[in-house]
């Protein structure tokens, strides 16, 4: 049998699919979303940048760029800054203390300039499998921030679907589409999450934890 195609391939087809459709049209869809197939759990043996064997699970980061990335990251980042207080001058230009008050008037939208960025970029999603409960936990800057629990019982069912989160689309089209979630159901329980990793992030984690209660293999842990 052909191996299909790489869920996060299969994942941004979905998600462009719903651009420019009614949501009458696409929530059905969106919400039936993608299953996780055994021939998916092929991709683990591709290492993806920032996954980091647990003891007990996984970590994902997002931090995991090169040296010339994180140089243009802050290249972005100062100009940022320097257009904010450049703009801020000119209108305390004729004030008696203009580079005082400049500096005063940007320092918050300068301090949102750059912490919103570093936000997106220091963040991790750790998997913990426990014997009672999956443990997703999200941190930012090393301190928790969210975390989601889902009691185990005899089947553990993992896709990516829509739960309510819609994003507008960047291009020619526009329009809002539906947002594809992780998510993660056992018994009546549910998690949902992932909705802010990009498309490769979110297939590896919806794969690892599919493995985890419904694969036969064992993932080697230098992945």
């Amino acid at each position: 049998m052909d191996a299909p195609k790489p869920l996060a391939d299969q994942l941004a087809e979905c998600e462009q699919w719903c651009v420019g459709r009614s949501e009458k049209e696409y929530v059905p869809v969106a919400e039936e979303g993608l299953r996780i197939l055994p021939a998916h759990h092929a991709e683990l043996a591709t290492p993806l940048p920032g996954q980091e064997a647990l003891a007990d699970g996984w970590r994902l980061r997002w931090d995991v760029i090169s040296a010339g990335m994180w140089l243009l990251f802050g290249v972005v980042l100062l100009s940022g800054v320097a257009m904010i207080y450049v703009t801020v001058f000119d209108f305390v230009d004729n004030t008696a203390y203009p580079f005082l008050y400049a500096g005063l008037l940007a320092l918050l939208p300068s301090a949102a300039v750059v912490y919103l960025p570093l936000r997106v970029l220091l963040r991790s999603y750790e998997l913990v499998f426990g014997d009672e409960a999956l443990i997703v936990r999200r941190r930012v800057f090393r301190r928790l921030d969210a975390e989601w629990r889902l009691p185990l019982g005899d089947e553990v069912r993992v896709g990516l679907a829509y739960r309510g989160v819609r994003a507008r689309y960047i291009g020619k089209s526009g329009g809002n589409f539906a947002q594809l979630s992780i998510v993660v159901s056992c018994r009546d329980g549910e998690i949902v999450f992932g909705t802010d990793l990009g498309h490769e992030q979110r297939a590896r984690l919806a794969i690892l934890i599919d493995h985890h209660f419904n694969g036969t293999e064992e993932i080697p842990r230098g992945v």
